[in-house]
């Protein structure tokens, strides 16, 4: 089972660890600061480097309890047991935080102006622009609505934090934000919160900044309708 360092510090640039396993142009160590991927946040990129090698990690993914991490080897072939020395594309990981964490405050500002019953409907964040989908019909011209209270959430630089909770600690707890457990949460027994303090919180396994005012500014570049009452908010941040 990889150790998983990215929810321990979610700021981890650089770490040590060793090699348990290679195969052609998988990597597998004992333990990763590397984000996997999942909920629609992308894998983070970087390098994995040892003596006489280096590993430049272009995928990143979960496989049964394993970190895998997939990309082109320079030099020897590691061995298990190898030392190695991990280093994040620290830009690109940090740009991405900011974008999830602008994607939980877009969140609170639909249910804030359209109520607790809107559902997410689904989303991807990207190094540019994002998008989230939500069950709602959101004009084009409530757009400056949202900025508003995104606005407000930002300057009001709220604490943002992440912790476990047990399935039916974690049900009671997002209810009132107007969260709900899915049909995708079925068989999870333990559930990581994210909330922005006091306003919101949902099951997220992403990585956040830990502050809203950390995030900046978040633009809302349109509104694109899905169908069936789904509307598509797409966003970048400054």
């Amino acid at each position: 089972m990889t150790k998983r360092l990215y929810y321990e510090d979610q700021y981890l640039k650089e770490f040590k660890s060793k090699v348990v396993n290679f195969n052609v142009d998988f990597l597998v160590i004992e333990e990763t600061a590397f984000y996997p991927g999942g909920g629609g946040q992308p894998y983070d990129k970087g390098y994995i480097n040892g003596e006489g090698w280096s590993f430049k990690v272009e995928g990143v993914f979960e496989k049964d309890d394993e970190i895998v991490h997939k990309g082109v080897l320079e030099g020897r072939e590691p061995n298990p047991g190898d030392p190695v020395r991990g280093v994040i594309d620290w830009e690109r990981r940090y740009r991405l935080m900011r974008m999830h964490t602008a994607a939980h405050i877009l969140g609170y500002a639909v249910k804030k102006l359209y109520g607790l019953e809107v559902g997410y409907h689904g989303g991807m964040l990207s190094i540019n622009e994002s998008h989230q989908d939500f069950t709602a019909r959101i004009p084009r011209d409530d757009l400056p609505k949202l900025e508003d209270v995104v606005r407000t959430v930002i300057k009001n630089n709220l604490k943002v934090k992440a912790f476990w909770l047990l399935r039916e600690e974690a049900k009671r707890y997002i209810e009132p934000f107007g969260e709900h457990l899915t049909e995708l949460h079925e068989g999870i027994k333990t559930f990581r919160i994210v909330e922005i303090e006091g306003i919101y919180a949902v099951p997220c396994g992403g990585t956040h900044v830990s502050s809203t005012g950390e995030v900046g500014e978040i633009k809302l570049l349109k509104r694109e309708s899905k169908g069936k009452g789904i509307t598509r908010i797409r966003y970048t941040i400054i």
